[in-house]
């Protein structure tokens, strides 16, 4: 399975264009995709509902959006009569297989005075791979401080350390018309791959917290910890750099990362940087989970 991670930065490219096009030919072909950075309604953006027009592109595709920017962009129009638009930022998931549920969980913040500060989050899907379900997580993290990071890292643990006590998104015996429809939601799977931009580099307190093992938050115990996927590839501690600050040289930081829990490191195949996309000021990660 080819997995691919990629902050889009709203679509637009270092060339100063915004082309949600470039975007779904970097991302046609991955199995399951997170993306970050994804917006709806902005001017700065052509006012366009990105999330639908990159989904609409790829049909074969199911698809989740998990904004963490939410505020009023509608107004009445004709007659009175609300147009109920949202202004939207966030993360999104798509897979060729289903997506069986979701989660969208807000991140901690803290307002800065001076500097500009925005509400981050992380969501998480249940994925129906042909090989058994996978929980599947999309994140953007503050680029603000390592302080703030420290503490989102410390929530996605948690999120992580409980899943199998939270359960499924419902439980239990459904009365009446909640057990009508579908097949109840499976249980959160040990299972899980964590993507996006983390704004955090190797070595940083945070980058460490995300990989000690065992994961103990609360007193809950995770059942699996996390693994670099770049590192368990093979690559080199210094490379895959996804931020150019030359993009002639190709280099710059590594920030942005593919995580799997440690029953999935052996199955890491490859993971790779494609240094030639150019449609945002990231570069996409791709891994590959030989899965049998």
């Amino acid at each position: 399975m080819d997995f691919l991670t990629y902050n889009i930065q709203y679509c637009l490219g270092r060339d100063g264009r915004f082309d949600a096009g470039r975007i779904v030919d970097t991302i046609r072909g991955a199995d399951v995709i997170a993306l970050q950075e994804v917006e709806r309604f902005w001017a700065r953006s052509q006012d366009i509902d990105q999330a639908r027009v990159i989904a609409d592109a790829l049909p074969d595709y199911y698809w989740m959006f998990g904004p963490t920017i939410d505020v009023l962009k509608s107004d009445r129009v004709d007659g009175g009569v609300v147009d109920n638009r949202r202004r939207q930022f966030g993360n999104m998931v798509l897979s060729r297989f289903p997506i069986l549920s979701a989660r969208n969980h807000l991140l901690p913040k803290y307002t800065d005075p001076i500097r500009f500060a925005i509400q981050r989050g992380v969501l998480e899907t249940t994925i129906a791979t042909p090989h058994g379900p996978i929980r599947v997580f999309s994140t953007h993290l503050c680029h603000l401080s390592a302080a703030q990071r420290l503490k989102q890292v410390e929530t996605i643990l948690h999120i992580h350390a409980r899943a199998e006590a939270d359960g499924a998104v419902h439980s239990g015996a459904p009365p009446g018309a909640w057990g009508s429809e579908q097949v109840t939601p499976v249980p959160p799977p040990r299972s899980a791959v964590l993507m996006g931009d983390f704004n955090m580099q190797p070595g940083t307190p945070e980058y460490e917290r995300l990989l000690a093992a065992p994961v103990t938050v609360d007193g809950q115990e995770a059942p699996l910890g996390f693994v670099d996927a770049w590192l368990e590839a093979g690559g080199a501690p210094t490379g895959g750099h996804t931020l150019y600050s030359d993009p002639v040289a190709r280099k710059g930081i590594r920030i942005d990362y593919c995580f799997v829990t440690t029953d999935l490191a052996p199955h890491v195949a490859a993971v790779e940087v494609d240094e030639l996309a150019d449609g945002s000021d990231h570069q996409p990660v791709r891994m590959r989970l030989r899965l049998s």
